[in-house]
């Protein structure tokens, strides 16, 4: 992958910025140009291959694999999953507060699971698509560094030493096949809307000003701060 020279500077003013406020801190970054139909150039990263704990940044790959297999036919994104299917988890989301029998499309559930980071809308995609084949689509995409190994909030899991993982190259590599989606079918265009209309945006977009669009996704764990997605820009679009 090309890497641009004049990322130099971005990589020395954030590491200069990192020192100062969290010397300690286990940090990676990727920041890449996207243009269709053409290699990501890399303009400036820092332990982009280190692998962490996902937390909710899983969830990126769970949307991707529901919106493949609808694109390919082996799903309908209009049928529905009781709510009944997964066990009632704390965290993120909403699904938590309803009482009562309820059903969710595959599509509501991605909805669910992406703009407010519902983790009971997560496991109940986990459990009707199958771990093992969440997994068998991350190698597929060539992104196999981001990989699930337990429902969200399962706490006997971590204590077991079984975690999510994934990269920040991975991310970027998976974004990037997002971002060639966008303008293919209704359901690249869904995904696209999908990461613009993110609730959590007190990490990065934090910092910037109103009218920015950036699709995107976060996630927290403790100890563990994620947020990354794709920015608008006019005449290229960036991660």
């Amino acid at each position: 992958m090309e890497k641009l020279i004049v990322g130099k500077s971005l990589e020395h003013q954030l590491d200069t910025v990192i020192k100062e406020l969290a010397p300690a801190g286990n940090i990676s970054y990727a920041v890449l140009q996207f243009d269709d139909e053409e290699e990501p150039t890399l303009i400036a990263a820092r332990g982009e291959n280190t692998v962490h704990s996902s937390a909710s940044l899983i969830k990126v790959l769970i949307m991707e694999y529901v919106f493949h297999l609808a694109r390919t036919e082996q799903l309908d994104i209009n049928d529905t999953v009781p709510l009944s299917r997964t066990p009632r988890v704390e965290g993120g989301g909403a699904l938590q507060e309803l009482v009562g029998k309820h059903s969710f499309t595959y599509l509501e559930l991605c909805r669910l699971m992406m703009v407010l980071s519902d983790n009971i809308a997560t496991n109940l995609l986990i459990t009707v698509l199958g771990m093992e084949n969440i997994n068998a689509r991350a190698e597929k995409l060539g992104v196999d560094e981001i990989e699930l190994n337990r429902m969200m909030m399962d706490l006997n899991a971590l204590a077991e030493g079984r975690d999510n993982h994934i990269t920040a190259m991975s991310l970027a590599r998976l974004y990037k096949h997002i971002f060639e989606c966008r303008d293919r079918d209704a359901y690249g265009r869904e995904m696209w809307n999908i990461l613009g209309r993110q609730q959590f945006c007190d990490i990065l977009p934090f910092y910037w000003e109103e009218g920015i669009r950036f699709h995107h996704k976060t996630g927290s764990l403790d100890c563990v701060e994620h947020d990354g997605g794709v920015i608008e820009v006019i005449s290229a679009l960036s991660f």
